[in-house]
This record gives structure tokens, C-alpha cells and sequence, in this order.
């Protein structure tokens, strides 16, 4: 085991994969830690069609926020639920159940972020900052333009003209996740080991926010 993680820290440090974050929102960031960090916002539970028991949607506002921030959490309770149904007599069922019952703030976790800013920016801004873009598109559920860096994680949804950025969504690289694991939880799991081929899918489920700006 030690050989194992010896050697996937030193694909850490020698790939150059990683994601902007948005506002230091990383991977395995609990609901918990995003309200540490903005302790005076209003966080309000979105039900998108496509939230299932394992998923947990907010909608993150507040003075001093430009915009809104919509982060989407992973819910791991039920998988230890059903672990604990299918093996009753486990040994480390103790462990499982404790994490079964953990609160929204412990057991929610952040699989990715995106921000609407209060008003469209001109994409001049993001080419400038990050560079000419990897990958051009539309959004398969809604025909929205984009642009997207994908060894960033980063993908900006665009007006109809193609000029100004109304969304930005951030997602973590494999990188990403793997450091976040190894400081958190002490050991990467089995489903990060593999090398990073493809560092980021184009987009995350569309979800659009009663803030988004309106698109000439």
C-alpha cells in the first residue's frame, strides 16, 4: 500500500493537470466547509428533476457575492444504507453506520460548482486570462454555446452571439480529486488510480437559475 500511494503522489506532482477553483471550492468539500467559507450567505436546496438520494443541489447567495453560485454535492448515506442492508452482521458495520447517519454538513460533498454572475462578461476577458479555448460547442440539453479549457475543468456557457460569458462551470480533474483524498481521507481510492486521459467532460447537467442574465 505504501508503494501504491508513493507512487500515485508522484503522478501527482508530475502532471500539470489541475482545475481553477471557483472561489476555493474544491473536491470532497463538505456543505459544511462551503458554509465555513461563506458563513453569512443563503444557501437554498434546489430539487432539479435530475437530483436523485445521492445527489444534493444549492443555490448559494449573498452580499458580497457577485452572482450566484450553484454548488452540486454527492450524498454517500444511502450507499451505506444498502451496504448495511445487504451484509447486517458486517465486522465494520460500527464504522458504515456512523458514516449512515452522518448530518447534510458532514456527508454532502462537492462534485462541482458553477457561477452566474450577476452580469454577462465579455469572453475577451477569459481568452486573456486562460488562453484560447480547447473545445467549442453547443449543450446538448439546451443549444447554449460554449467554450470550454478543459485541462482547467473549466467550461463558459455563452450569450447567443457567442460574445459574452453568462455561466461558468467548474469541475475537478482526476488530479484534483486524488490530492483532495490523499489529504482528507489519508489514501486514494481505487476509482482515481487510474492515469487521466480525458482530464474533463464538457459540461455538467444544465440547470439554469432565476439570476442567469438574460441573452440579447
Amino acid at each position: 500500500m505504501k508503494t501504491l500511494l508513493t507512487s500515485l503522489f508522484l503522478i501527482l506532482i508530475t502532471t500539470n493537470s489541475y482545475a481553477e477553483l471557483y472561489r476555493d471550492i474544491g473536491p470532497l468539500d463538505s456543505l459544511g466547509d462551503i458554509k465555513a467559507k461563506f458563513p453569512h450567505a443563503s444557501y437554498e436546496p434546489v430539487k432539479a428533476a435530475w437530483v436523485t438520494e445521492s445527489d444534493a443541489l444549492y443555490k448559494i447567495t449573498g452580499q458580497g457575492l457577485n452572482g450566484t453560485i450553484v454548488v452540486k454535492f454527492s450524498d454517500s448515506r444511502p450507499i451505506f444504507r444498502k451496504m448495511l442492508l445487504d451484509n447486517p452482521d458486517g465486522q465494520n458495520n460500527d464504522v458504515i453506520k456512523k458514516f449512515s447517519e452522518e448530518s447534510d454538513a458532514e456527508a454532502l460533498s462537492v462534485g462541482w460548482v458553477r457561477w452566474v454572475p450577476d452580469t454577462e462578461i465579455p469572453l475577451q476577458r477569459f481568452i486573456l486570462k486562460y488562453g484560447n479555448p480547447e473545445k467549442s460547442g453547443f449543450d446538448d440539453e439546451d443549444m447554449s454555446p460554449y467554450k470550454s479549457w478543459e485541462a482547467k475543468g473549466l467550461t463558459a456557457y455563452l450569450s447567443d452571439n457567442g460574445n459574452h460569458v453568462v455561466r461558468v462551470d467548474f469541475s475537478f480533474t482526476k488530479n484534483e480529486q486524488r490530492q483532495a483524498w490523499k489529504n482528507k481521507k489519508g489514501a486514494i481510492p481505487p476509482w482515481l488510480q487510474a492515469p487521466e486521459n480525458n482530464p474533463k467532460k464538457k459540461s455538467n447537467k444544465s440547470f439554469k437559475t432565476d439570476t442567469e442574465p438574460a441573452r440579447p
